[in-house]
């Protein structure tokens, strides 16, 4: 286990409700089993969504050595314990772990949540992408995310 793990399940970001997880490479998805059904659609949508430059993506994760840790926090709670003031304003809040990115997001969540989850993680690959081009690595974004 990479020492960015490690420090991650010691960290305010943690919460011992997570009792499963998605790891697909730089991308790890923590939940509370009974939300697998909303995990799986965060982790498709990504995968959908960044299909076309995926291998690219992984790449550039592997090259910088970051992960982006999703956080299904089962409760209102649970998210506020982790974020503190942030929470009182967004459902999903994008904080850094070190090198790495975490997204906290307050559950149940709707299908537009997970939406916007995806385009929290689309965010954070463009920005990584523009901070460590590569020649092969041509993502296309909405001026939306710009």
């Amino acid at each position: 286990m990479r020492q960015q793990i490690s420090f991650l399940t010691q960290s305010r970001f943690y919460s011992p409700a997570f009792n499963a997880a998605i790891f697909d490479g730089p991308i790890r998805i923590y939940f509370a089993q009974y939300q697998e059904a909303q995990a799986l659609k965060v982790y498709f949508i990504i995968q959908e969504q960044m299909k076309d430059v995926y291998s690219q993506v992984r790449d550039t994760f592997r090259r910088t050595d970051v992960n982006i840790f999703i956080m299904l926090y089962p409760s209102d709670e649970a998210y506020k314990m982790s974020f503190a003031d942030l929470a009182q304003n967004s459902q999903i809040v994008v904080e850094r772990l070190g090198r790495d990115f975490v997204v906290g997001v307050s559950g149940p969540i709707s299908d537009k949540e997970v939406t916007t989850v995806y385009e929290r993680v689309e965010e954070i690959v463009k920005a990584l992408a523009e901070t460590y081009p590569s020649s092969n690595l041509h993502l296309d974004y909405d001026e939306a995310f710009a």
